[in-house]
């Protein structure tokens, strides 16, 4: 028995981990075109194309490969995070270079998911409905004239992408002093005692105003990070007010979730590519420099020299526009160009 278990440890252990996918590949590219400017676009195209691809092959099917193939360029570049370059050389009607191209992992498993490719592992919200139904009444949450928890409790789990919702159910009657004032307001208390009974941190607080031309206003509350968003539903006398918020309202969780995910990745490194146009040498290592010490900045990677212009990338933190604002700061200026930026 000792011996059989040995083997089995052994066996296991011999096992190859699952293998983590990268989100960055590097592409090797030589075209040529009627001169090396068309020659570089097009090998920018198509490694991209070939990347997105490679990359979407290790989470879906070759059939769904196949499918992902006949996306159009301009779809394509919606997945790219970003492209760096080395080793180029350009002239004449040839480009040649190693392109290094980096996939948005949260979008793509995003379209694959919607697209039934893969199936994502949901995550998990609870909503708690408050209810006020007109200007001088109390906000209401566990009465039974609440019909804004009402409808929402009939909807049943309410499934959008990778996101389900389900709404407070009576379980929660025994927290104590969780009444619609202390959600509306909610102490960390009560917050704690949410997350521990429904082992979920994500809790949104939808609390619906009735107006006095009966539109109602939405406001939603993220207990998790603070964050809130509102709008009005019309109430035209044709359809359901309810449902039209509820439906909205679904929309615009998912779009918080989102922004709260890029809020998150924002610690993540990106790669911005580069040309700047310099007067000498010695103009190029003082703006450098510069740029160097730039606090998002986390490295200035030279590619290439030439022709009284400089080829590089920028290693940032943060958001592009932050980056911007903080360059203009410092004096300097961008100008979009196909896949890189003219830096002055």
């Amino acid at each position: 028995m000792k011996k059989l278990f040995l083997f089995i440890a052994l066996w296991l252990l011999s096992m190859p981990a699952a293998a983590k996918i990268n989100y960055s590949t590097v592409i090797p590219v030589d075209t040529e075109a009627e001169n090396s400017v068309v020659a570089k676009d097009n090998a920018m195209l198509e490694a991209q194309r070939q990347a997105f691809l490679e990359i979407a092959g290790k989470l879906v099917s070759a059939e769904n490969v196949e499918k992902l193939s006949k996306l159009s360029d301009d779809s394509i570049q919606y997945f790219i995070r970003a492209v760096s370059v080395d080793n180029e050389k350009a002239g004449g009607t040839k480009y040649k270079a190693d392109l290094t191209v980096q996939i948005n992992e949260q979008l793509l498993k995003e379209y694959l998911a919607e697209n039934d490719m893969i199936k994502l592992e949901a995550e998990q919200l609870l909503i708690i409905p408050v209810f006020m139904p007109h200007k001088n009444a109390y906000p209401m949450l566990w009465e039974e004239d609440n019909l804004w928890r009402q409808n929402w409790r009939s909807k049943g789990l309410v499934k959008f992408g990778a996101i389900e919702m389900r709404t407070i159910g009576d379980q929660f009657r025994n927290i104590e002093d969780l009444s619609a004032q202390n959600a509306l307001y909610m102490p960390n208390s009560i917050y704690e005692q949410i997350i521990a009974l429904s082992e979920s941190e994500k809790i949104y607080v939808v609390y619906a105003e009735v107006l006095e031309n009966g539109d109602l206003k939405i406001t939603l509350k993220n207990e998790y990070n603070k964050a809130e968003d509102s709008f009005t539903v019309y109430n035209d006398g044709k359809s359901d007010v309810f449902d039209k918020a509820i439906e909205k309202s679904v929309m615009v969780i998912s779009n918080m979730e989102r922004e709260s995910k890029n809020n998150a990745s924002e610690n993540t490194e990106h790669i911005l590519n580069a040309v700047y146009i310099y007067q000498d040498m010695k103009d190029w290592l003082m703006k450098n420099k510069v740029l160097a010490e730039l606090p998002m900045v986390e490295g200035v990677d030279t590619k290439s020299f030439g022709g009284g212009k400089v080829n590089f990338s920028i290693r940032y933190t943060g958001s592009l526009q932050d980056l911007w604002n903080t360059m203009q700061e410092n004096g300097f200026s961008h100008e979009a160009s196909d896949n890189y930026y003219i830096i002055r």
